[in-house]
């Protein structure tokens, strides 16, 4: 990022309502990048906007929601001041949360949240993040032919600022002419991962590809990936719903 591409001054009601939206799940390097900030910046501006008071006691479904978002995302540093618990606290409720995982078949909401994280945690924090056991977040990435993001898995692998440890890089082989115009014939009447399986590539190595070559979804292909969005929200909201519900 040049410093002519860098924002300064006040804040928009807009930027901070994306950094609000943004930071739980990408961090900050990520949010910065994005918001045409410095991290420098974003991280004063998220301990100003989303501090919240300290609190005490038990922790709340909604509690654990936020952790859970975010851990493995931010630094504990300012995750802590987030949720108003100490640092120590926030730690052990992440270990508490991780002896707590479970089985079975995976809900929509929770494939549409390992799509979301997957690229961007190790499997570690995605233990925390998705209360799975390691094995079955693999299994399901393998199922949904996902894979690290590269700056991640590069940052990990040099261990930037204070990254955690060095996640596997899958390397896709170059692109043939054949697969390439498989890769046309096939990209707008399906979706990424019927496409990715097709050709033995990651969902990330489709999208990429796709975008260089100005490749574009059919109507009825984006309509029916816009249905599914609204379902796996839906899903979201009412397996939230429940829980509530059954803390009262």
């Amino acid at each position: 990022m040049s410093e002519r591409q860098l924002r300064g001054g006040n804040w928009s009601v807009q930027q901070l309502e994306r950094l609000r939206q943004l930071l739980p799940r990408r961090g900050v390097a990520a949010t910065a990048l994005l918001l045409r900030r410095t991290p420098e910046a974003v991280q004063r501006k998220a301990l100003q906007i989303l501090r919240v008071p300290p609190r005490r006691g038990a922790w709340t479904d909604s509690d654990d929601a936020r952790l859970r978002e975010s851990w493995g995302a931010l630094a504990l540093s300012l995750l802590a001041p987030m949720l108003g618990r100490p640092q120590a606290e926030v730690r052990r409720r992440a270990e508490e949360l991780r002896r707590r995982l479970r089985s079975g078949p995976w809900t929509r909401a929770e494939r549409q949240a390992l799509k979301d994280l997957y690229g961007t945690r190790t499997d570690d924090d995605l233990e925390v993040a998705l209360q799975r056991p390691r094995a079955e977040i693999a299994a399901q990435a393998r199922l949904l032919c996902l894979a690290k993001d590269k700056r991640f898995a590069a940052q990990a692998a040099a261990g930037e600022g204070g990254a955690p440890p060095p996640v596997p890089r899958q390397r896709m082989p170059r692109w043939s002419h054949a697969e390439t115009e498989r890769l046309r014939a096939l990209y707008a009447d399906r979706d990424n991962l019927a496409v990715a399986r097709e050709l033995g590539r990651t969902v990330a190595s489709i999208a990429n590809k796709a975008n260089q070559l100005g490749l574009r979804k059919s109507p009825s292909v984006l309509a029916a990936i816009g249905r599914l969005n609204i379902r796996v929200r839906y899903d979201g909201d009412a397996a939230a719903a429940g829980g509530a519900a059954a803390s009262v």
